[in-house]
């Protein structure tokens, strides 16, 4: 799956009332797995059989451990190929687990989280919202007692750059530019056309892919939960002894 100038998202946002927004949809999908079989669960038991809830917090446990490793492959996959920070991708990501434990541990993996506004993918700018002092363009602002648009001449917002793969470079995009909204939220906005509530030039984010459309396909996260609970029973282990010898408390 690729994506390019075509897939950044100029979807129409959905008013909730006044000039307050539903925002961009969020994306997932879910992945079912094995983490453990039947045999080392049922070993699991009976060293545990002793120590309250115990077998529930070494497996607790090992599913805290497989998550936090699932968070930090899935950042390093989509890296591989898109222009995003860790940390900007931890900011829109969201990645559960919820188990059961019959017939061995079953697990299900769920991928979620928004799109990404552009503004955060790697080699957008300007930084900061900057204006264009060479030319002047009209905008709406309010409108007089008889109900006409006022109008006024302003230096538009300098045309922002942005991309979302690291095999491109940053694109201009002419009719956008970097705005700050009054919750201090930075990103990359056009114009639509339209106006809004308060008779102001209606203008709307740019965003790029989520992380499950990122991640590819869900055969991809079926790779990634694989790897990592392939370390479960090891986990598991290792609770069931810290447990048993008294490295974590048994009350």
């Amino acid at each position: 799956m690729s994506f390019g100038e075509n897939d950044i998202s100029r979807e129409a946002r959905v008013r909730i009332q006044g000039n307050q927004f539903k925002g961009p949809e969020s994306d997932h999908f879910g992945v079912h797995v094995t983490a453990a079989g039947q045999e080392a669960l049922e070993q699991a038991e009976r060293l545990l059989e002793g120590i309250p809830n115990g077998i529930e917090r070494a497996l607790s446990g090992a599913i805290r451990r497989a998550t936090a490793h699932m968070q930090s492959v899935s950042k390093k996959a989509v890296r591989e190929r898109y222009a995003i920070s860790a940390a900007n991708i931890r900011a829109e990501e969201s990645v559960t687990v919820a188990y059961t434990y019959q017939n061995g541990v079953q697990a299900y993996v769920h991928f979620a989280g928004n799109r990404i506004p552009l503004y955060r993918f790697d080699g957008a700018r300007p930084a900061q919202p900057t204006y264009d002092t060479r030319r002047l363009v009209p905008v709406m602002l309010g409108t007089d007692a008889d109900g006409e648009g006022k109008w006024r001449m302003v230096h538009p917002g300098a045309a922002a750059y942005g991309h979302v793969l690291k095999s491109t470079s940053p694109k201009q995009f002419q009719n956008a530019f970097v705005a700050k909204m009054a919750n201090g939220h930075i990103g990359i906005f056009e114009r639509t056309g339209g106006m809004t509530g308060n008779d102001l030039d209606e203008i709307e984010e740019l965003y790029g892919p989520s992380v499950p459309q990122m991640l590819g396909n869900q055969e991809v996260a079926e790779r990634l939960t694989g790897e990592a609970m392939e370390s479960f029973e090891k986990n598991l282990d290792q609770y069931v002894y810290a447990l048993l010898n008294g490295y974590i408390s048994v009350r």
